[in-house]
């Protein structure tokens, strides 16, 4: 006989099991209740209501000027509400008027989730019903709703389930009595009509239907009639619904639904969308939902009179949802407690699947409209409400094929319990390393490099390096300088005779202020006044000033002091080569800051006529850089966003190269060319394979953000390298088990995996974000040793029969190591991942603190991070090249870092930051279908690579801050793993797959050489840039 122990009841504890969680899921919401003001407009409507009722009675309630769409089931419960306020006094102000008017909903989801517990009990047994309780009792999307909000969607949805429940049971009459309720407190009940009006016609049973009937509409009369007695009876109540029921006439109100999707929220109905009106659309759609209910129950009708009421009934709120025009946000919460009683009714558990995906986007969405509830009525259009519509439209599908497999085709996908046998073979799976000859083999297969590995690893790298070394940057520039100290500090140089003047160009230096040039003929006279704001974007690069003019000597006076130069050059009309200097008179410039004047002249021959990125700074390298030169010089760092490491860095090349356009490039292009190396170690521990590891690692070469973005002096560089080698180690750590090696052996790789998060969080923050994900797999691991120590426990137990095929030693060693070497895992763990990466960061804030006023001490260091995440937290600025996380995977908008001046006539010299296109494109979907495989297959191994990505990706969905298309940067290696796993899951089942593969990488190279002029900055013709590469208007570059 079947057993399902994990279904056994203990009724000695029931009660008090329940007691237990009725009493803290009550508790929660209480707090929440008076913690939490909700929709403000709602509650102050509510009150108002009770009073009018308190005050003129039910039958006069209707009858005054005030504003009141609600139908009389719900001005019951306000009329009581009213009472108890005016008995007790309340203020309305008051938190304990605030919990009355949110206790009705309350009590609803504690009354909803009891009425789970009893019907379930006899189709899944006491534990099922009891844990499905929990699920409803603790969904955030349910408590948000009453507790949070103060809405009564609750009161709503138990009166609708009470109704269906009673055509579940064959009980019409009850059926119809809760149905008029239902109606008469939301008239979102009309949307359910169709549920009875199926369930009658497949019963036949016209002298039950015609009774119940009866039942019903007494029901809802009696109800009414104290309400409208006096106020137009029948009519005035016709008149009620009717205005209810065409009230807002508008295509969405704030419901993530097709219309969202589209951004036209709030758009009136009579607007056209895909050439009907939204009006029309919404008859369409409820032509459609009443369709698909009636397919549903009329297919095999003898079985679907009672046991598909709940699943029509999501049809029908699902289909209206997504579809029909007027919808609130709110609308689809019934669905929550009808998919619970659709999976009792079922016991498919794909319904619960539906249950958990509706319950996330109600919470995502309630919760949104909540938050902008006291700004505006009318939601943003954002990532958030793209994929959450997105994820609505797909969970409709979602709910029609599980309903055409279930009930059409016959197909039930039950939870199973487990039976001896199947926990036989759960514990070979998991076992299965440690079975007679297991260790031989995993030997056999170790990740061990070969000759082939050495060849496609380094032609990748060597070809990469060779492309982003060229043109990187010159060797030489400006490197002595001069500060002014005090404000009118001057001197002029001579040119030995007049000449006709095109420009000068300064090369700037660390530091703002101002100063200006005049020009004389004859060293007495000085006119033609010209005042120069030195600012922050002149650091680094070569400022040019046209200077049409005639003159022999030129004169700079300090106007405002803070800026600082490296080099003046002086240009006549028609020749790019500086003026030779004859003469400085520094007279008022001796008592400088820093430097003499004589500087300013000595580079003479490292002076540019143009600006380019060749010879100066661009985009935030006046940042990066700067502060890199800054601590070289140590003085205080202007840029002060960011930690200080990956400028550190920065730093150490302009100490080997000078302080030049190489040299403040030159460690981040290295860093770029040693991610392909690593991205192949991972790829190739990944998927056991030379080939697919030398795809990635071309892939990656050819993608062009990481072109782009370690050649330009900035930090992003270091962070997503550093997370890149983190999450190498914490795969290595994850093959590796403290059963088959010494404790001392895994612990190295998660020892390296938390210094290189140290590391990387003292160069960028976002490193940060990676850190959730090398819990989430040192978790995973630990939970895969739990499983192999208590099968081991479980077939120790049986004894020597099965002795031939696992080693009594291996097993008795994983039951007594198990306990203390996860305890010393996790104890180490606190060492290497909170005690090691605070150290790292608070040593590499030690060049940043020492030099300013207060020195190093662990108050500065603290206030210097307040600092960092203060601008962080309030960076609402707008930017033309701003981009949000949903549009990053589609490339919407590239950043443009650069543009050549003075170019000739139609040419053109420009940079953009942006990805491959074949690569970011397919890329988005490969993950999304690695996460669905790999999970499928069971392909542990290849977990990393969504927990990666997801791990970097989804803390972005949660910054509201000013983001740009480049912090999509660390999420690429991971996209390319997936783009790989998916070559090689589609090879093994279709050879021939690996043409499309080759294909693919083909078109990455070719179109890397196709944008390589826009990547690097290489001058080509406008024409080419404009029509070739700019393949939409939001790609200006």
């Amino acid at each position: 006989m079947r057993q399902r122990s994990w279904l056994d009841e203990k009724t000695h504890s029931q009660g008090l099991i329940l007691a237990i969680v009725f009493a803290a899921a009550l508790a929660l919401r209480l707090w929440l209740a008076v913690t939490n003001k909700g929709y403000v407009n709602d509650i102050a409507l509510f009150m108002a209501w009770a009073d009018q009722a308190a005050k003129q009675g039910l039958g006069a309630f209707y009858h005054s000027e005030m504003f009141v769409d609600y139908p009389p089931g719900y001005i019951y419960i306000l009329y009581i509400l009213g009472l108890i306020k005016d008995f007790l006094s309340l203020d309305g102000a008051s938190n304990a008027a605030l919990l009355l008017f949110k206790l009705p909903a309350i009590l609803a989801d504690l009354a909803a989730a009891y009425f789970i517990v009893q019907a379930g009990k006899k189709t899944a047994g006491y534990s099922v019903s009891l844990g499905l309780a929990l699920l409803y009792l603790f969904n955030p999307a349910v408590i948000v709703d009453s507790a949070v909000w103060g809405q009564v969607d609750s009161i709503f949805a138990l009166a609708l389930v009470l109704s269906i429940h009673g055509l579940a049971q064959n009980k019409i009459e009850r059926a119809s009595v809760w149905y008029a309720i239902a109606a008469l407190i939301k008239p979102q009940a009309f949307i359910f009509m169709p549920v009875l009006l199926l369930w009658f016609i497949c019963r036949k049973e016209w002298k039950k239907v015609a009774i119940s009937a009866i039942y019903g509409f007494a029901t809802f009369i009696v109800l009414a009639l104290p309400f409208f007695w006096e106020n137009g009876g029948l009519s005035g109540l016709f008149q009620l619904y009717k205005g209810t029921l065409s009230s807002y006439p508008y295509a969405t109100l704030n419901a993530f639904n097709l219309y969202t999707l589209t951004n036209d929220n709030w758009k009136p109905i009579t607007d056209t969308w895909l050439l009907f009106s939204f009006q029309t659309w919404g008859m369409i759609f409820i032509a459609a939902a009443v369709a698909l209910a009636a397919f549903f129950a009329l297919r095999k009708r003898d079985a679907a009179a009672s046991s598909r009421v709940y699943f029509i009934a999501m049809v029908l709120i699902a289909v209206v949802y997504i579809g029909v025009t007027k919808m609130h946000e709110r609308y689809l919460f019934p669905i929550l407690l009808l998919a619970v009683l659709a999976f009792l009714q079922s016991l498919d558990r794909r319904m619960l699947s539906v249950f958990l995906g509706f319950s996330l986007t109600n919470f995502i969405n309630i919760t949104y409209v909540l938050d902008y509830s006291t700004i505006t009525t009318n939601v943003p259009f954002n990532g958030i409400v793209l994929l959450c519509s997105l994820a609505n439209i797909g969970l409709l599908l979602y709910l029609l094929y599980i309903g055409y497999d279930t009930y059409i085709s016959g197909r039930i996908k039950p939870v199973e319990p487990l039976l001896p046998s199947e926990v036989e073979r759960e514990d070979h799976e998991a076992l299965s390393a440690f079975k007679t000859g297991a260790m031989s083999r995993v030997k056999q297969n170790s990740n061990r490099f070969v000759r082939k590995d050495w060849l496609w690893m380094g032609a990748v790298t060597l070809i990469y390096a060779a492309v982003s070394l060229y043109q990187l940057g010159e060797m030489k520039g400006p490197e002595t300088a001069w500060q002014p100290a005090a404000v009118g500090q001057s001197f002029f140089v001579d040119l030995g005779e007049v000449k006709q003047l095109d420009r000068i160009n300064s090369f700037g230096g660390v530091g703002t202020g101002k100063y200006k040039y005049e020009f004389s003929q004859n060293g007495t006279d000085w006119d033609n006044v010209m005042e120069i704001d030195s600012s922050h974007v002149a650091v680094f690069r070569w400022n040019s000033q046209p200077a049409a003019l005639q003159a022999r000597y030129i004169k700079l006076t300090t106007v405002q002091t803070g800026f600082s130069m490296h080099e003046i050059a002086i240009y006549e009309q028609g020749n790019e080569t500086p003026l030779s200097i004859v003469g400085i008179q520094d007279e008022q410039a001796k008592d400088a800051k820093r430097g003499s004047v004589s500087l300013l002249f000595d580079e003479q021959q490292l002076a540019k006529y143009k600006a380019t990125y060749m010879n100066g700074s661009y985009f935030d390298e006046i940042y990066h850089a700067r502060t890199a030169s800054e601590h070289i010089e140590h003085i205080v760092a202007y840029e002060n966003t960011h930690p200080p490491l990956g400028k550190i860095i920065i730093a150490i090349g302009i100490k080997l190269f000078g302080l030049n356009p190489f040299g403040w490039r030159i460690a981040g292009t290295l860093f770029g060319i040693a991610m392909l190396p690593l991205l192949y170690l991972l790829a190739r521990r990944l998927f056991k394979s030379s080939l697919y590891a030398g795809i990635a690692a071309a892939l990656f070469a050819a993608d062009f953000m990481h072109f782009t973005q370690t050649r330009i002096a900035t930090i992003d560089v270091y962070g997503v390298f550093f997370i890149m080698l983190m999450f190498y180690f914490m795969q290595k750590y994850y093959s590796l088990s403290f059963y088959r090696v010494k404790l001392s052996v895994t612990l190295l790789p998660l020892f390296l995996a938390g210094l290189f998060f140290g590391v990387g969080v003292a160069s960028k923050w976002i490193v940060l974000y990676g850190g959730a994900g090398l819990a989430v797999i040192l978790g995973l691991s630990l939970f895969e040793r739990y499983r192999e120590y208590a099968a081991a426990k479980r077939i120790l137990r049986k004894g020597k029969e099965l002795s031939s095929l696992f080693s009594k030693d291996s097993l008795q060693h994983i039951v007594t190591v198990f306990p203390r070497y996860t305890i010393a895992t996790l104890a180490v763990c606190l060492v290497f991942y909170i005690v090691v990466p605070i150290a790292i960061y608070a040593l590499s804030n030690i060049p940043v603190l020492t030099v300013m006023d207060e020195g190093y001490t662990l108050r500065s260091l603290i206030d210097y991070q307040k600092h960092m995440f203060s601008y962080h937290s309030k960076l609402v600025s707008t930017h033309p090249f701003a981009s949000t996380w949903w549009e990053w995977p589609f490339m919407k908008r590239p950043v443009w870092y650069y543009s050549g001046d003075n170019m000739a006539a139609g040419m053109k010299s420009t940079i953009v930051a942006m990805g491959n296109p074949l690569i970011w494109w397919a890329g988005i979907f490969a993950m999304a279908a690695t996460i669905w495989i790999s999970i499928k297959r069971r392909d542990k191994a290849m977990y990393i690579i969504w927990i990666a990505f997801l791990a970097q990706y989804v803390p972005w969905m949660l910054v509201s801050r000013l983001t740009f298309l480049y912090h999509y940067f660390a999420m690429v290696p991971f996209i390319i793993l997936s783009l790989v796993y998916m070559f090689k899951v589609m090879e093994e089942k279709w050879p021939s797959f690996k043409l499309v593969r080759n294909l693919f990488l083909i078109g990455s190279i070719v179109l890397f050489v196709l944008f390589y002029p826009a990547l690097s900055g290489m001058t080509v013709s406008s024409w080419y840039v404009e029509h070739v590469l700019r393949w939409f208007p939001s790609w200006l570059f």
